[in-house]
């Protein structure tokens, strides 16, 4: 009965052991380069503070980017900041391995949303973070950038 208890266990550990869902996918070379993306700028977008990424990486469990109010951004730290016109917040997700020494970028290539973060140092496992971002659409999908320099 011990063998059977220990080759159930054994034979029930690749389950357990399987990697987390990935927080946000790589870009595929479907995509394309850089001539071919559109480039949001720096002012249009900012990171959602630490005190609140909690919350963010709930709400963002099961999508990778959620339409947000404008009236709400004051919950992420920005009071000050508004969407122009043409354009709606949105929380989206967002990745970086060296948080401190670098920043993030976002790029349009076609409805695609690439979330980009260049840092310092060597390459790592990427931490999850969140953007609040002021988006022209809806993207029909986020994808993940992340470079780094020693």
């Amino acid at each position: 009965m011990k063998h059977l208890a220990i080759l159930l266990l054994l034979l029930s550990f690749p389950t357990l052991a399987a990697s987390p869902k990935v927080w946000l996918e790589p870009v595929p070379s479907s995509v394309g380069h850089g001539h071919d993306r559109i480039e949001i700028a720096a002012g249009s977008f900012f990171e959602v503070p630490a005190s609140k990424l909690d919350t963010a990486e709930a709400w963002l469990v099961d999508t990778s980017f959620l339409v947000q109010a404008q009236n709400g951004l004051a919950y992420f730290g920005r009071p000050d900041f508004a969407c122009p016109a043409a354009t709606r917040p949105y929380l989206v997700r967002a990745a970086y391995v060296n948080g401190g020494t670098g920043s993030f970028s976002l790029q349009w290539a076609g409805s695609a949303l690439i979330v980009s973060h260049a840092s310092l140092g060597p390459g790592g496992t990427p931490s999850r973070s969140a953007l609040v971002a002021c988006l022209s659409q809806a993207p029909s999908v986020v994808f993940s950038s992340l470079s780094g320099a020693l």
